[in-house]
């Protein structure tokens, strides 16, 4: 299979939100998850089994999934466009990021979604569409297997990701499925959380991650600035 590559939302790279999600995944946004890496958690072998799906995509917020490119285009255009795109937006303060439950896995999401944010997400999703190879149906069928509703199938056979539009709810994904017996990690991770981040996050930049194959890891490749605070959007 070809490169995959994904736009989303990290955190700049020496901010406490990125420092809060180097911890709590053992790895940076650039390098996977080394092998011996040290555990923030006094049990690692449970740290590492509850990470080990977010440490394979890096600690994000999924703007556009993770596609292959389609033919005609190209990473040196996409990241060109894209660019001159984030320079046109401003940023979106993240009031009451902490980590929470989210459908059976922990994530960092908002007691509420701002209208500009989900505006932000679907304008990316939509803006570029055009770089994106469809799915195979492979990846089609395996999409449907998570029981979509009808509006998630449209949305899936659209832009290849249910999650977008009036269906996007901003989240960082902190572990992989959770239960009730998890609600201690869960409550270790707000406390780290609180340790690391004491302002509020902004979404202030859009990164590109690429993924040579399917077993590699997403690492960024590119950041692209949001306007700063007092330039025009």
């Amino acid at each position: 299979m070809s490169v995959r590559y994904a736009l989303y939302f990290s955190p700049v790279t020496n901010s406490c939100l990125a420092a809060f999600g180097a911890a709590s995944l053992g790895r940076s946004a650039t390098l996977a998850r080394a092998t011996n890496v040290g555990s923030p958690h006094p049990n690692k072998a449970r740290w590492l089994a509850l990470t080990q799906p977010p440490a394979h995509y890096g600690f994000h917020a999924t703007l556009k999934a993770p596609f292959e490119l389609r033919s005609g285009t190209n990473i040196e255009a996409l990241t060109q466009e894209l660019k001159q795109f984030a320079r046109e937006l401003s940023p979106i303060p993240l009031e009451g990021l902490a980590p929470r439950q989210l459908s059976g896995f922990a994530a960092l999401t908002l007691p509420s979604q701002p209208a500009a944010l989900r505006t932000l997400a679907q304008k990316v999703v939509e803006t570029f569409e055009p770089y994106r190879q469809p799915l195979s149906d492979t990846d089609i069928q395996r999409r449907k297997k998570q029981q979509l509703t009808p509006r998630q199938t449209e949305l899936l056979e659209q832009y290849g990701y249910p999650y977008v539009d009036e269906e996007f709810r901003f989240h960082m994904t902190l572990t992989g499925p959770i239960t009730e017996q998890d609600n201690d990690y869960v409550e270790w991770l707000k406390t780290l959380y609180r340790q690391f981040v004491t302002d509020t996050p902004m979404l202030d930049q859009i990164t590109i991650y690429s993924q040579p194959d399917r077993n590699s890891p997403f690492v960024k490749i590119q950041a692209c600035p949001l306007a700063t605070a007092g330039q025009p959007a």
